[in-house]
């Protein structure tokens, strides 16, 4: 048996161009369609593409021409019509499709599982014929409807992704056939359902794709079918108008997100998540400001077209989160109709790890039965970006807000903290309390006050540890999102989702908090793609991290096993 291994061309390269059929060439691994004999007289090439295909062949230097096999034997192939135009022009006519012992080897699997469905379908005639049969009927149903959707699942992936890999490899491998040429052109003849499979196998082989199909337009004297009688004279009157159309329907501008750092050197953090989330490319620009920003915006709408910036997002990180909002601002003021596209701003991903805070701490509080969020006096322990947005957020919920300034080597500590709260209030319109809290007793004075505690602070660098929470008497909530040791917490872990670990304080770690934001900006980035121009911040982030938590609990909520009991025999 042939084995399927799909290698691009080497010292060569392969022109293809890709000829759409009329019709989609029947093909099957068991059982043939009901309509198969039907639709049997539609499934030839007209007049009008072959002596389209002859006008090609007569202008397009071609080295060879491939066609799908389908349920076709190697005789009929080649006594096609088709296959006269490619003979008269002394150009090579190859059939490609999958390896008769691959389609033997899969038709076995496949021809199991069927019998496999029958037979529960034949149970189930004769349950029906018994009384009291209720239960074992609905479970015999589940069966049967699991295996139908194996067998549906195994067909579409033969039919699709497994025979187009098989047609690809056929086309590569008669080019590599052909000796003493460096630049090889081959025409495919390919069904309308496989071409842009086939084209996007071939491109992956470094194949260079051009698509074409035929536009047909049939005019006749009468609409109306005659009799046989009058069958020639209505055929004269007939004329068949053709003419190509070139390299549409399967062509698709790509999905660019232009990434805009104001630090020096542009995150690879959120490229590699927007490569994860589905971007053709990521293009970073580094060390931005305002009016280098509004060039950049310009540029790469105007260069793509009103069609084109439907798939352009950008992107503003940074970790001064300052200044990345007045770049926001510039590219969003640069927008005009119709080059208006989606802008995410998430400086260093503080607003969507902010955003995943506040979700957990929401869901946990709730899930728990410990009341929520909103009742809450929350305490935020740093007042970076992510603190910052934070405390924003909360206090929108209508949480008593307190974030707190930790650095015992700063000497205006206490006017520090009090302007981060003016200037929440200023920017944000919130009520928020500015603290300095440099002492471990000026936190346990903040722990006892508050509900719930969010460590926001630098790195590697520990706020609480087990001492100040030995006083603690009524219940508290600690979050932390350092995932460097030490950690914030004295105690934590990881990986904590409301573990008590001490009496009445539970934890959530930082990869629990990691998790949630990683999945928030995978969904924001998803989400710009197709949106086309929505405006992405921290009030966006905190219902996507919501949404995002809702998924991961979903199927724990679903899950269930159902266990056949069978029924009670009455006496």
């Amino acid at each position: 048996m042939e084995t399927l291994e799909l290698k691009p061309l080497e010292k060569k390269k392969l022109n293809v161009l890709l000829l759409e059929k009329e019709y989609n060439e029947p093909f099957y691994v068991n059982e043939p369609p009901t309509n198969a004999n039907e639709l049997k007289a539609l499934q030839k090439s007209s007049i009008g593409f072959y002596r389209f295909v002859e006008n090609l062949v007569s202008k397009v230097n071609v080295d060879y021409t491939t066609d799908e096999m389908g349920m076709r034997s190697q005789q009929d192939f080649q006594n096609d019509a088709i296959a006269e135009v490619f003979h008269k022009s002394n150009i090579p006519y190859f059939g490609v499709d999958i390896d008769a012992n691959a389609k033997a080897y899969i038709g076995d699997a496949l021809a199991k599982k069927i019998k496999q469905r029958n037979d529960v379908v034949k149970a189930l005639d004769s349950l029906s014929k018994r009384e009291d049969t209720t239960i074992e009927q609905e479970y015999m149903i589940a069966l049967g409807q699991s295996l139908q959707s194996e067998i549906e699942d195994h067909q579409q992936e033969v039919n699709f992704s497994i025979r187009e890999s098989w047609i690809a490899m056929g086309i590569m491998n008669h080019a590599r056939e052909i000796k003493g040429k460096e630049e090889i052109t081959c025409l495919h003849i390919c069904s309308p359902e496989h071409m842009a499979g086939t084209k996007k196998l071939l491109e992956s082989l470094n194949a260079k794709v051009e698509t074409a199909k035929l536009s047909k337009k049939v005019i006749a004297a009468s609409a109306e079918v005659p009799s046989s009688a009058e069958m020639e004279n209505w055929l004269q009157s007939i004329q068949i108008q053709v003419k190509p159309v070139m390299g549409k329907g399967v062509e698709e501008a790509p999905y660019l997100l232009f990434y805009i750092d104001t630090d020096a050197k542009a995150s690879p953090f959120d490229i590699c998540m927007a490569y994860d989330a589905g971007y053709d490319a990521v293009i970073p620009y580094q060390d931005v400001n305002p009016e280098d920003a509004k060039n950049i915006t310009q540029d790469a709408l105007l260069s793509r077209g009103p069609k084109g910036v439907k798939h352009t997002a950008f992107l503003i990180g940074g970790k001064n989160a300052e200044r990345a909002e007045e770049v926001f601002q510039a590219v969003k003021d640069s927008m005009f109709p119709p080059f208006k596209t989606s802008i995410i701003i998430d400086p260093a991903g503080s607003y969507t790890t902010a955003a995943a805070m506040v979700a957990k701490a929401e869901a946990a509080l709730v899930a728990n039965k410990l009341g929520e969020l909103k009742d809450k006096t929350c305490a935020i322990m740093g007042t970076g970006a992510v603190g910052q947005i934070a405390a924003v957020l909360l206090a929108k919920l209508g949480c008593k807000v307190m974030i707190a300034s930790l650095n015992p080597k700063r000497i205006d500590g206490k006017e520090h903290a009090e302007s981060i709260g003016k200037l929440l209030a200023k920017d944000h319109g919130v009520q928020v309390q500015g603290i300095f809290a440099p002492t471990p007793q000026s936190k346990i004075d903040i722990i006892n006050k508050a509900d719930v505690i969010m460590c926001a602070g630098v790195k590697g660098v520990r706020i609480i540890d087990k001492e100040m929470l030995n006083g603690v008497k009524n219940m508290k909530v600690l979050l932390d999102i350092n995932a460097v040791p030490p950690f914030g917490v004295e105690g934590i872990e990881l990986k904590d989702d409301m573990r008590e670990m001490l009496p009445g304080i539970f934890v959530i770690g930082a990869l629990t908090v990691g998790d949630i934001k990683h999945k928030t900006e995978k969904e924001i980035l998803r989400d710009s793609r197709s949106n086309g121009k929505e405006i992405y911040n921290y009030n966006t982030a905190l219902p996507m991290a919501r949404k995002m938590l809702e998924k991961d609990m979903l199927p724990g909520k679903l899950a269930m096993t159902l266990s056949y009991q069978p029924a009670k025999k009455s006496n």
